[in-house]
């Protein structure tokens, strides 16, 4: 390993250290708790070193809000991807998408929609966030339901997105399996009426 590359990955270890502590923070305390100077503190490096990669607070919540998408979109690329019948792919995204968005990625994908209200860079982030996560749902509404056009699938996607999104931030929904086996014969009711009911 050069000394340059060495670098590259010590600065890498560093700044996903970084990410991965604010992360932490805005699960646990929220966007209002979050500082620079607390994430350098916690972690024991220089708040001037922490800035070297992120120089405001926003611009690492962006990041902390890239990342967990990324995580999010290749889970949902994978479950898509399963050798199953197309039914099944669809049901499983919806499950396992309401599952995911119930819990941590939920608390930031709230933060981003509350701070893409008012400031134009979370609101750019938003927008792309969820047309990435479009791709994969329109292609298991399509393999469900082919033969339609390319619109109403854009359409559906939406659809099914606004509904999830929904589901993930309901409370006092009863027994969490039941809860979300309700969401998944709901989500296919509205974007996949035709597919054949499960016996």
């Amino acid at each position: 390993m050069t000394e340059h590359t060495g670098r590259q990955s010590k600065g890498a270890l560093t700044r996903g250290r970084i990410v991965m502590e604010a992360r932490r923070s805005l699960i646990e305390s929220g966007y209002d708790d979050l500082s620079l100077r607390g994430v350098a503190d916690r972690l024991g490096i220089a708040l001037g070193n922490l800035q070297y990669y992120f120089p405001t607070r926003d611009e690492l919540v962006l990041e902390v809000i890239r990342a967990e998408a990324s995580a999010d979109l290749e889970t949902m690329r994978a479950t898509v991807g399963l050798d199953a019948s197309p039914r099944s792919h669809l049901e499983r995204l919806v499950y396992e998408t309401v599952s995911t968005w119930r819990g941590e990625s939920g608390v930031l994908y709230m933060t981003l929609s509350f701070l893409a209200l008012h400031r134009d860079a979370f609101r750019t982030e938003y927008r792309r966030v969820y047309k990435t996560f479009y791709e994969p749902i329109e292609r298991a509404i399509e393999r469900a339901e082919p033969g339609h056009p390319k619109s109403e699938y854009r359409q559906r996607a939406r659809l099914l997105t606004a509904l999830m999104d929904g589901a993930a931030m309901q409370v006092q929904v009863g027994p969490h399996d039941r809860y979300l086996r309700s969401i998944v014969d709901a989500a296919l009711a509205i974007v996949a009426p035709g597919i054949t009911p499960a016996r």
